[in-house]
This record gives structure tokens, C-alpha cells and sequence, in this order.
């Protein structure tokens, strides 16, 4: 194996959500868990072959996920909550933990770091026995190995592990770190059979930008006892989202492999490079978390500057993260304008096999020559775009003076009370009401051209006049047209919208099998028609009482 490149981990829902439809058939009792398994394992085959195509030396194994990673471990670990124990089978219990049960609530969601991914929220407490279950991991990498491909396997480090976790008893959740850790070493006797050497990726990302005294003196003596398990393991530390100086100085004194490290989005990373020393560098030059291609030269030159520190043999080209935060492929999606200045997935994998084939090499050939004209050519054409910036918005925006909203609170009260005419505790709701079978199929019609969109109008007439009359009919003070056009609440916009592109295939898992198609913000943002009149309109016409305006807000 050459030590060139590496993708930090891969996105698992698939090319055309193939994980969440098998999920949700699943769930739903239409299919099977073995055929479950089967889809998982294509999938994986599918992902890690992809890469090996691509020139990438480093490929995951364990970066894939039936719902989350932290979930895996917290299972790995036999981090079991107490009202979950008394399910025997392995994948209904790790389902029930992730969704709840009729009989069990399920564990607590949150964002990971300043992602949109959520991960569960493990959950410790005195009555967890911790014990070692390493059955995922070790199939994993036998099976990757069955198609000629040895991988690296990524592992979320204990720190990380413990420092997400929740404590329902009040306690240090680091009072557990010990039973925690004896736990890893037991892992890596279990795995050290795999393979010589075999590479492990602990990610640690709760070591960046701030972490803790009791945080940066852990990682130092974690690492150095890991490390010392077995020496055919040859363990690297992966950080990312932020720079790690701070960590860097304490894992640097550990005989772990190697440490990954983020230059896009920490780029104060380039200060602390001294502490390398004999180390292997992970160097995250590729941005995993936005969907814009790479500028080749920038991050050539990003690489030259670490090599001034860190000698070239000892630097890996990487991603900045892990790819699960963008889609799988620009290859489907309709030629446009934008097109050229994406990269989604795949296309990532390829940026990072074309920089540490450029880097590591001695001279450029015609092939990677082209390439590298190709890339200036279209960042020169996306800089020039009119799309990109729109004179009209500079200016506005040059000489916006709306800065406060005109008045004292207690003169718009006054005059809002006057015009309203409302009680004082006047009743409404949040917005929406329920996107019903008979709307879907409305919308899905008028897509595949089966009715007009003049049937189409009716159709949302009818359900507003529905949703008007029930209101009315439970006494409300202020209503709401219900949104029935609004296939989505951002997407529906950012189609009205100039500067917004909607993609065709742009599908990123948030959670387990729920994915979101985010829009792709190009350029400066007109609104060139009304976007909300046309509906609160008729839906003013139906009712003496107020209908309120709905309107996403910019941050969403």
C-alpha cells in the first residue's frame, strides 16, 4: 500500500437513497433484515470499490451505518439504557434505540458539532456492564478484504465517545472513561488478528479549537497506552471541523501513526505543524462539507507550505471531514451553469486522488496538466458569472439604511391593536397543517403531466377552503392557509428565488433514513415575483377573520 491519499469516510445512503428505501421497508415490515443486510452489503461494496478506482490508497471500513455511528459504539461498548435491555433480538433493540418502541422512549438526537447530521446521544449510567461486542467492525473489514481491498478502520475515539455522551445520573460522564477505555484495548487485541499492519482512525473531533484541560491530558495518556497494544496497529488520530494546536502538542508525544488534521476549516493548523515530528500527517485539504469544487492551485500551494515543516513522504492527502455531510454524485444531475462548479462525493474522491497524484509526484503529465487548466478555467467562468453577482443587489445592499424597524414598540402595539381588533390572548397555529395523500398525489399528477395546472389550482383551493372552514369551525383568531403547495419549506422558495439552484439528486443524510435536499446558494439572491401573495390572497377572500402570512426565515 502506498501512503498517498485518503477519504476520511464516505457517505452510506447510497447513489439513489437505496439505504433509506430498504429502512423504511423494514421498518414498515414489508421486508426482511437479511434483505436489509444484503442492500448494506452491496452498498458497501459498491462505495469501497468506487474509491479504489478513484487512486485512493486509505478506504474506510466502519464508516457505514444501519442510523449512526455514536450508535454503533454505544452498542460496540454494550452501552445498552436500561428500558431497551429486555429486547433480546440485536436489530430490534438497535432500531428501538434509535426510534423508541410502544413501550420505550427513543434516545435523545442532537447536531454533530456544527453539522446538519444528528447523532444519538449515548446514555451512561452505574448500571451499564460495559462489555466488548467488536462483530460489526470485524465483518466489515473481512468483507472489504474479500474484495481485495484492505481498508483503514474508523472507530469514534473514547474521548469523543464520553465527552458526547448524557449522564442520567448526575455524574462526570467521565467517572466511565476508565471501563470505557479498557474496553478499546480489548478491541485492539481483537482486531490486531486482521492484518499486519492494520490501520485504525480514531476520530476525535471533540479535541478541536477548545478542548479541556481534563480533555488535552487524556488524549495524551490514551494514545500512548492504545498505541502500545500491538504494534502491527498502526493508529492515527483524526480531527476535524476546527483547528487542534492544542491536541496536536499532546498526541505528538504519543508513538501513535499518525494525526489527521483539517486545513480548510483550521487552517491556524499550519502554526502548530513543528510538533509532526516522525509522525504520519493526514492533511485535509479537500473540503468535505460544502459541495463546490476544489481550487487546485490553493490547495497545492496549502500543501507545499505544510511540506516545509513536514516532509512530503510523511504527508497523506485527505479530506477536510468525513463526505457523509455532502451528496453522492454531480453525474446525474442536468447540465447547467452550475454544474461545473460542483463536486459532490465521487467527485471529492477523485480531487483527492488527482492532488496527492500532483503533490507526490515528480512531474506533471499532459493528462494532469489538462486537468489543472480545466479547474482555472471554470473557477475563472464561476468568479465572472453575472449569476454569481448581481449589480442590483450590490448596490442595495451598499445603501440599505433599513437598519431598525421604524417606531417605539409602544406606537406599533397601539396602532397593531387598532387595526387587528384581536383579543388579548388571541389563538392560532404554527403554520402548516398536514400534507395529506390527496396533495401529494395532486403534486405528483401535475409533475408527470396527468392533470393541468389549472386542476392543480383547484386542488390547493379546495384544500385551503378545508382548512379555512375548520378553523373557523374551532374558533381560532388567526389563520393559516395550511401550505399545501409548499412541497418543502425551504425548496419551495429557493425555486422562486434567483441565486438558489435545486438539484436533482443533492440528497444528505440528516438522521437514520431521513435525508434532505438542500438548496445550493450560487450567488447573490433576487426575488423577482411575488413569492406568498398569490395563496394568502385567496385565502383572505374565504374569511372575515386575519390569515397571517408564512414565510421561511433567511437563517433556515
Amino acid at each position: 500500500m502506498t501512503n498517498k491519499t485518503m477519504i476520511t469516510g464516505f457517505p452510506r445512503i447510497g447513489e439513489n437513497r437505496e439505504l433509506k428505501k430498504q429502512l423504511e421497508s423494514y421498518w414498515s415490515n414489508k421486508t426482511t433484515f437479511e434483505e436489509l443486510e444484503n442492500v448494506a452489503r452491496k452498498l458497501r461494496k459498491k462505495h469501497w470499490l468506487e474509491q479504489k478506482n478513484r487512486g485512493i490508497d486509505f478506504i474506510s471500513s466502519n464508516d457505514f451505518s444501519y442510523y449512526d455511528n455514536m450508535l454503533d459504539t454505544a452498542v460496540m461498548l454494550n452501552a445498552i439504557p436500561t428500558r431497551f435491555r429486555n429486547i433480546k433480538d440485536n436489530a430490534e433493540r438497535y432500531f428501538a434505540m434509535a426510534r423508541g418502541n410502544a413501550t420505550a422512549v427513543a434516545m435523545e438526537m442532537t447536531k454533530w458539532f456544527n453539522t446538519n447530521y444528528h447523532y444519538i446521544v449515548p446514555e451512561l449510567d452505574d448500571s451499564i456492564e460495559f462489555q466488548l461486542n467488536p462483530e460489526k467492525i470485524i465483518n466489515e473489514y473481512q468483507e472489504a478484504k474479500e474484495i481485495g481491498i484492505k481498508t483503514k478502520i474508523n472507530i469514534i475515539g473514547p474521548i469523543t465517545f464520553i465527552g458526547l455522551s448524557r449522564i442520567t445520573n448526575g455524574k462526570d460522564p467521565f467517572v466511565y472513561f476508565d471501563n470505557v477505555l479498557s474496553i478499546y484495548k480489548e478491541l485492539l487485541v481483537k482486531l490486531e488478528k486482521l492484518d499486519d499492519p492494520l490501520f485504525i482512525q480514531f476520530d476525535e473531533p471533540i479535541l478541536v479549537k477548545n478542548p479541556t484541560e481534563k480533555q488535552l491530558s487524556l488524549a495524551r495518556n490514551t494514545y500512548e497506552e492504545l498505541a502500545l497494544v500491538n504494534k502491527n496497529i498502526k493508529i492515527f488520530v483524526n480531527t476535524y471541523f476546527e483547528h487542534a494546536c492544542e491536541a496536536v502538542k499532546e498526541l505528538s508525544k504519543t508513538p501513535i501513526w499518525g494525526i489527521g488534521l483539517d486545513f480548510v476549516y483550521g487552517k491556524k493548523n499550519l502554526d502548530c505543524l513543528d510538533h509532526i515530528k516522525d509522525k504520519m500527517l493526514i492533511a485535509g485539504i479537500v473540503d468535505g462539507r460544502n459541495i463546490w469544487i476544489t481550487d487546485f492551485d490553493q490547495a497545492l500551494n496549502i500543501l507545499n507550505k505544510i511540506s516545509e515543516k513536514v516532509p512530503k513522504e510523511q504527508i497523506i492527502v485527505s479530506t477536510s471531514c468525513s463526505l457523509l455531510h455532502i451528496p453522492y454524485s454531480t453525474k446525474n444531475e442536468p447540465e447547467s451553469e452550475i454544474k461545473p462548479w460542483m463536486a459532490f462525493a465521487l467527485e471529492k474522491v477523485e480531487e483527492v486522488g488527482f492532488l496527492g497524484r500532483v503533490f507526490h509526484g515528480n512531474n506533471l503529465s499532459d493528462e494532469d496538466k489538462k486537468i489543472l487548466e480545466q479547474r482555472r478555467n471554470i473557477l475563472t467562468a464561476r468568479r465572472k458569472s453575472e449569476r454569481v453577482t448581481n449589480r442590483d443587489v450590490s448596490n442595495r445592499v451598499k445603501n440599505n439604511r433599513l437598519g431598525f424597524r421604524e417606531g417605539e414598540f409602544d406606537e406599533r402595539i397601539r396602532v397593531q391593536k387598532e387595526k387587528l381588533g384581536l383579543p388579548p390572548l388571541p389563538t392560532t397555529t404554527i403554520g402548516s397543517f398536514p400534507q395529506t395523500p390527496e396533495i401529494r398525489k395532486l403534486r405528483t399528477d401535475l409533475r408527470n403531466n396527468r392533470i393541468t395546472w389549472g386542476e392543480y389550482e383547484s386542488g390547493i383551493k379546495k384544500y385551503i377552503d378545508d382548512c379555512i372552514s375548520f378553523q373557523e369551525s374551532i374558533g381560532l383568531d388567526v389563520l393559516v392557509h395550511g401550505e399545501p403547495e409548499r412541497s418543502d419549506m425551504v425548496e419551495y422558495f429557493a425555486v422562486l428565488l434567483d441565486g438558489f439552484h435545486i438539484t436533482k439528486n443533492g440528497w444528505v443524510q440528516s438522521y437514520g433514513s431521513r435525508c434532505v435536499k438542500p438548496p445550493v446558494i450560487y450567488g447573490d439572491i433576487t426575488r423577482p415575483q411575488p413569492m406568498t401573495v398569490k395563496w394568502i390572497t385567496y385565502a383572505q377572500s374565504k374569511t372575515q377573520k386575519i390569515v397571517k402570512g408564512i414565510l421561511t426565515g433567511p437563517v433556515t
